[in-house]
């Protein structure tokens, strides 16, 4: 089982619901390194998080700090 606080939880129910079901949290934090590289940085260089990316690295981090 793969663990994590309720607003990660929240976070993948609503932005990458099938990291919900993966058994291995390699893959999980492989789908969400995918998800923040896709929609997490903002215009116009793409070198800062946007709002989302921020709030994504957050639920990455928990994840990774809570499953190592």
């Amino acid at each position: 089982m793969i663990c994590m606080q309720a607003n990660t939880r929240a976070f993948l129910e609503k932005n990458l619901p099938e990291a919900l079901e993966m058994q291995n949290i390699r893959d999980v934090l492989e789908a969400l390194y995918i998800l923040i590289d896709e929609k997490g940085f903002a215009p116009p260089k793409y070198e800062d998080y946007n709002d989302f990316g921020r709030e994504a690295q957050r639920a990455y981090d928990d994840l990774y700090l809570s499953n190592t």
